[in-house]
């Protein structure tokens, strides 16, 4: 029997499109997917942070709360709320888009989201595992996704021993809308605090604070984040610190710059 129980929000960030138009890229760079967990006995009281935002920001409708909509102040609000909880962890994988090749298999319509999720949910598996827990996923809905394709990738890659997702740790999962679940809108903000630091604005600015406010919640063993709860490919760490300075306070390694 497991020791503890865990909630698993997963939603992502950026588009998984490849389009060029006029030689110039117009599709995010960076498709991030992440995921919110939270311990079965800190869900209600985390989850309440959303009607504290609500409340400061003199929210009166039912619309679930989307982080890129909001200014840079009302962002670092929601962060703020939500790190001054205790109880959750978060993590992350990340793809570099441009540097997939013409010919990858990642650039067949769902394949990326899939192979993201996987790796995602390896990392979980782990972190879960070691904690002597089990674990409830639950997914963003999205139209686009094929939620039996992804159980079927997910199956047969650990069959084939190809996947690296511990046995027996994921319990259920499900599908809801942000409307119908407050921890996934706060998974939206969790994982667009990644995108933020990580996807250039038109001005070619990052903004890397709210990710710097999530880093004592970002899964990692020992320091060790890449490989762990902030998984980025196909860069190493040292490769991205010299286009992001921020990366430094997540590796041990010396700095390059």
């Amino acid at each position: 029997m497991a020791k503890y129980t865990f909630n698993v929000y997963i939603d992502e960030s950026g588009d998984e499109g490849f389009s060029i138009k006029d030689g110039k890229w117009v599709s995010s760079r960076w498709f991030i997917i992440g995921a919110l967990i939270t311990h079965k006995a800190s869900d209600l009281p985390i989850s309440k942070t959303v009607d504290a935002i609500k409340l400061k920001f003199n929210w009166k409708n039912n619309k679930p709360l989307h982080f890129i909509d909001f200014s840079h102040e009302k962002r670092s609000f929601i962060i703020n709320s939500l790190t001054s909880n205790s109880g959750f962890r978060v993590c992350y994988v990340a793809f570099d888009k441009q540097k997939i090749p013409e010919d990858s298999f990642l650039r067949k319509k769902r394949y990326l989201y899939n192979y993201c999720t996987r790796y995602l949910l390896e990392r979980i598996s782990w972190m879960v595992d070691d904690l002597q827990g089990e674990a409830h996923l639950i997914f963003e809905n999205r139209s686009s996704t094929s939620y039996s394709e992804l159980n079927e990738y997910i199956t047969e890659t650990l069959s084939k021993g190809k996947s690296q997702i511990r046995q027996g740790v994921f319990k259920t999962w499900k599908n809801l809308g942000k409307s119908q679940s407050k921890n996934l809108q706060l998974a939206d903000a969790v994982v667009s605090s990644l995108y933020k630091a990580l996807e250039p604005n038109q001005y070619g600015l990052t903004e890397d604070s709210y990710i710097e406010a999530l880093r004592p919640f970002i899964y990692n063993s020992n320091g060790n984040y890449h490989a762990y709860g902030l998984k980025v490919f196909p860069n190493s760490f040292r490769d991205l610190q010299n286009e992001h300075r921020w990366i430094r306070m997540f590796t041990k390694e010396k700095s390059v710059l």
